[in-house]
């Protein structure tokens, strides 16, 4: 995996929901941008899926995997 990358599935509901946030930290989100594919090294890329947008990170869940999403923290960007 690369530096700073997690693996990221807290969704809210069930389903393809948004991701879970720390709200009790003041975590908001800022934008949503649908249809992103994401290519980690020389892997292929990824289904698509929701990249999210925090005042706290950057966030990528699969809209076809439920089980499957990454999310980097801004100090790591």
């Amino acid at each position: 995996m690369v530096v700073g990358l997690r693996q990221f599935t807290a969704r809210v509901g069930s389903g393809a929901g948004e991701p879970v946030l720390d709200t009790d930290k003041g975590e908001e989100l800022v934008h949503v941008q649908p249809s992103v594919s994401v290519s980690l090294g020389n892997r292929a890329p990824e289904s698509p899926g929701t990249l999210y947008i925090t005042t706290r990170q950057v966030a990528w869940l699969s809209d076809l995997d439920g089980a499957k999403g990454y999310a980097v923290d801004f100090l790591s960007l």
